[in-house]
């Protein structure tokens, strides 16, 4: 089961003072060609297309902008400055309690989101009550047990400003963290095969399926309905 994780002030003050250069990363390499290839991920794992996407945990919009989502929602402020520049139509909030109409969304994604969420459970439990019957949730997770994974808590444990912060977790319980809000049909796909701490990475098409030496990893699951 996925466990609740540490202070909500905690989680949000690196976000709202460090989001500039946290922003910034992607500029150049390896944040660049890193992005293509999750946001390559997360495209192709898509059900449909959103019509009306929310991104919870949006930051800065760069995946929301990417991908067409046009709704952001994060508890730090100072990141949806850059968003709203970006174009994304943000509020910010707390995704334990969305501050939208039941039913109201086609597509939600959460990308890392959960890592750095006090209440997982709680927010998956609003991302489907966000969600139309027959609406699609994307999650961009790395793994506990994938090589980049372990590579991120070597990090948090030397006291990295983001992963120190996280909780990564394995398959299995994002599996069950997914199947206990009540959400059905659930895919993965699989990418970044490369290793980790390489200046600059080639563009990879993700596979479906649960890779274990896969650096990313999308979990796409539907809220049941018509």
């Amino acid at each position: 089961m996925i466990k609740e994780q540490t202070t909500e002030d905690a989680m949000r003050r690196p976000f709202e003072t460090l989001y500039q250069k946290y922003d910034a990363w992607y500029d150049g390499e390896p944040g660049r060609s890193l992005f293509a290839i999750e946001s390559l991920a997360l495209r192709e794992s898509f059900l449909f297309r959103p019509s009306m996407g929310l991104e919870i945990g949006v930051g800065s919009g760069r995946f929301a902008e990417a991908l067409g989502v046009r709704y952001g929602l994060d508890p730090a402020v100072n990141p949806l400055k850059v968003a709203r520049r970006r174009g994304v139509k943000c509020v910010s909030g707390d995704g334990t309690s969305l501050p939208f109409l039941s039913g109201v969304f086609d597509t939600c994604l959460l990308i890392v989101t959960l890592c750095f969420a006090r209440e997982p459970h709680a927010i998956l439990r609003e991302t489907f009550r966000v969600l139309r019957p027959g609406g699609q949730v994307l999650l961009g997770m790395v793994l506990k047990e994938s090589p980049w994974g372990v590579a991120y808590q070597a990090l948090a444990s030397k006291g990295h400003p983001f992963y120190s912060l996280a909780r990564f977790y394995e398959r299995g319980e994002v599996v069950s963290g997914l199947e206990g809000a009540d959400f059905s049909s659930i895919e993965i796909y699989s990418t970044l095969f490369q290793p980790y701490g390489k200046p600059t990475y080639d563009l990879e098409a993700p596979v479906a399926g649960y890779h274990r030496d896969a650096g990313f990893t999308v979990f796409r699951a539907v809220r049941p309905g018509k």
